[in-house]
């Protein structure tokens, strides 16, 4: 006999922030079957995957126009050092980190998002994010021995 309970599939929402071809990085939310990473998810054979925006509306995506996806709550994320939260190598000029800084801090800043009327968990993330890039823009100061402009 047919047994309907198993039709639909159960997915887990993965928050993550999502750069596409065009360099524009959003807060989006991908939704993976459970027991499957994320990379499973990005190596499947579809050509497109549905997002949920910040808004709570699906875009459809094309698998080739992501250029990169970091999950918000990967174990693997908190071991990061600064450089790579910044996403910047360690030799970078002073001039760079600060660019890097503001390119991490801009879309993911609490007036920003407070600004948007976003659902909770997606303001919750974005103040997540932004503590990580203001800690990691102030350990390397630190480290460099530079105090505040």
């Amino acid at each position: 006999m047919f047994d309907s309970s198993n039709t639909k599939k159960t997915r887990h929402k993965v928050m993550m922030t999502v750069e596409l071809d065009d360099g524009a990085e959003r807060l989006m939310a991908l939704f993976v079957a459970p027991g499957t990473r994320v990379s499973d998810t990005l190596n499947d054979n579809r050509q497109f995957l549905p997002f949920e925006a910040a808004d709570g509306s699906v875009e459809i995506i094309r698998k080739d126009a992501i250029r990169r996806i970091v999950p918000m709550e990967s174990n693997a994320r908190a071991a990061r050092g600064p450089y790579d939260i910044l996403g910047i190598a360690e030799n970078a000029s002073d001039a760079e980190v600060k660019a890097a800084y503001h390119k991490a801090i801009m879309p993911i800043h609490p007036d920003n998002i407070a600004s948007k009327d976003l659902p909770p968990d997606f303001v919750a993330l974005a103040n997540r994010m932004s503590a990580q890039a203001n800690e990691a823009y102030a350990k390397i100061k630190k480290m460099r021995g530079k105090t505040d402009e």
